[in-house]
């Protein structure tokens, strides 16, 4: 009966034990979406892909007036540089860049029936467009 007694407090222990983890393990990361970053209305009308390692993707996006660019990490890491821009034709660039974890932007310029450049990067890498999305 003693044996029995010792295995079941090892159990209870260890379910105890297991429940406590389970209980302040960090949840999974879930990358922000381009479109809830941007703001209502908002589509993604491009992308690219601009480092693998860590993963990093630049989006653009379109709510009908206005552009805006947020570039995104594929999982969480450590604060890393990272830089979301836009430029409209005639315009200067708009820029965030930053020591950030997860995301850069978003940056939005005014953009009915123009031209506009674009990108993002994260660390060394870089992407930025033509002009391009005219109109």
């Amino acid at each position: 009966m003693l044996r029995m007694r010792k295995s079941r407090a090892i159990t209870l222990t260890a379910a105890v034990g297991a429940l406590a983890f389970a209980a302040t393990a960090t949840p999974a990361y879930a990358a922000a979406s381009p479109s809830s970053l941007c703001g209502s209305g908002y589509s993604v009308i491009d992308s690219k892909n601009v480092s693998s390692s860590p993963s990093a993707t630049s989006y653009l996006l379109w709510n009908g007036s206005s552009n805006c660019v947020v570039t995104i990490r594929a999982t969480a890491g450590g604060a890393t540089l990272m830089h979301a821009k836009v430029r409209v034709e005639g315009g200067s660039w708009k820029v965030d860049e930053g020591n950030y974890t997860s995301y850069a932007g978003p940056v939005r310029v005014a953009a009915g029936g123009k031209c506009v450049m674009w990108g993002g990067g994260i660390n060394e890498a870089s992407y930025t467009s033509g002009w391009e999305h005219c109109g």
